[in-house]
This record gives C-alpha cells, structure tokens and sequence, in this order.
C-alpha cells in the first residue's frame, strides 16, 4: 500500500535497532539512563481514532504518515524508540503497524465478516493482500472472526520494501467508529515470534485500541482470550458462486 512503501526507510532502521538491541544487554546498556518520554499513543486522521499498543510497544513517530482520511502508525519496542533504556520492552521481537481507512459511507467491517474468508482467498482478495500485486504470492494459513473482529494469519512471498522482516504474520481488522483499522504484527527473520506468540500479540494490541477507544459506537465490546481456537480458512468459492462482495469496502480496508 502506498502509505507503508513511503515509510519503508525509517521502518527498516527501526527494524535495524530491533535486531541489534533486543535481547542483547550490551547494546542496551549505551542507551540513555534518561531521556523524552516515549510515545504510548497517538490520534490520527480526523476522527481522532487512537492507536496504541500492548505494553512494551511504543508509537515510532518517524514512521508515522497522517492525513484527514488515513493514518499509518508504526510501534517497536519502547526502550529502542526511546534510546531510554529504563523504558519497558516487548515480551516478543516484533514490529506492529496500524492502517486507519478512510470513513465510509454506511459502510462497516462488521456486516461483511461473514464474507471475509472467501474474499481474501479469491484471486483478488489475495492480490490485495500481496506487497508485489501477485495473488499466488499469498497463502493464507489461517483466518477466524472472534465478535466483531476478523483475524489472518497469511505468507507473503513476494518481494518488500522491508528488509529483514518475515514472509509470515498476524492482521486483524475492527471497526472503529466510522474507520476501518488493520492492524498487523511483524515478526523479523532474526527472532521468530511463532503462530501461538504472534497471536498472542495481536490479540493484545486488539485489546488495547478497542479500549483507548471504548467511547465511540461503532467498536467491538468482547476483550479477548490470551490465544483464540484456530479455525481452517475457508475454502476459496467456484467462479459461478454467485457471490456479491462488497468490493469497495475490502479496497478501503487494503488502504487501496
């Protein structure tokens, strides 16, 4: 998607830190004793839609791109955003981001849950997915709805502006107020978060922007379990299904 292309570059020496300084003592030590406080979170687009992240996980405001209608926020560890090495870190080595849509027009997430599955595994909803536009070079491994919340679990093969970060993770996407957020965990190819952690995470970080907030009408209620059951993906639907997906609404939550 373009905002993440543009942010490439500061991601990627975010990236950088986190392999160099995650649980390694060493270069943890050259950190500042004190210093500016971290972000924890952050408003974006105009309906003032707050991002914030699982404990450990702080807003990089290098990365961040906010316009009236879209956001993209990246988060990583506190104490390596911070150079503050008091700061608390992640459990997990792992990069969040966050995609805010624009508004819609009586649009939501939640009336189209039901046919999330066979989107994302047609020949379209995989393109969208892809980094590179190719639809084989996506595998979606695992897809489920807990609520109002639609969680992937896919592999993108295809070649992206990040080095460093794994073919492999974890999305999910929620209604807030009248935006779409898509939220994603990165792992990188140096610290494998694994599928049962990487859920873990998302979950977390589900939780925590459902409840910063937890004012607004549109927003799923139910907090999650520590680890959803996993449910088998869909299988994708014949050509002459005679499906009628709500293209338009799966193009704004791809930020496309």
């Amino acid at each position: 998607m373009s905002i993440w292309i543009s942010k490439a570059n500061s991601a990627a020496l975010l990236l950088t830190a986190l392999v160099t300084a995650c649980g390694s003592v060493g270069p943890l030590r050259n950190l500042r004793p004190q210093g500016p406080p971290p972000v924890r979170e952050i408003a974006v687009t105009s309906d003032q839609v707050i991002v914030t992240g699982p404990r450990g996980f702080c807003i990089d405001p290098t990365s961040t791109e906010e316009r009236a209608d879209t956001a993209f926020v990246l988060l990583g560890n506190c104490a390596v955003i911070s150079d503050r090495r008091n700061e608390a870190q992640p459990e997990v080595q792992a990069v969040l981001t966050a995609s805010v849509s624009e508004a819609g027009l009586g649009q939501t997430l939640r009336e189209s849950i039901p046919e999330l599955d066979r989107f994302f595994q047609s020949e379209e909803g995989r393109q969208l997915l892809s980094r590179g536009g190719d639809p084989d070079s996506v595998e979606i491994l695992d897809s489920f709805f807990q609520g109002d919340v639609y969680f992937l679990h896919a592999r993108d093969s295809s070649a992206g502006e990040i080095e460093g970060v794994s073919e492999v993770y974890w999305r999910s996407y929620l209604d807030v107020g009248p935006r779409i957020a898509t939220l994603t965990v990165l792992e990188t190819e140096a610290a494998l978060v694994g599928t049962e952690h990487g859920l873990a995470t998302l979950q977390s970080y589900t939780n925590a922007v459902i409840a910063a907030n937890s004012d607004r009408d549109q927003l799923p209620v139910a907090a999650f379990p520590p680890v959803a059951p996993v449910s088998q993906p869909t299988a994708a639907p014949s050509p002459d299904d005679g499906t009628l997906w709500n293209v338009g609404l799966f193009r704004r939550i791809m930020s496309r």
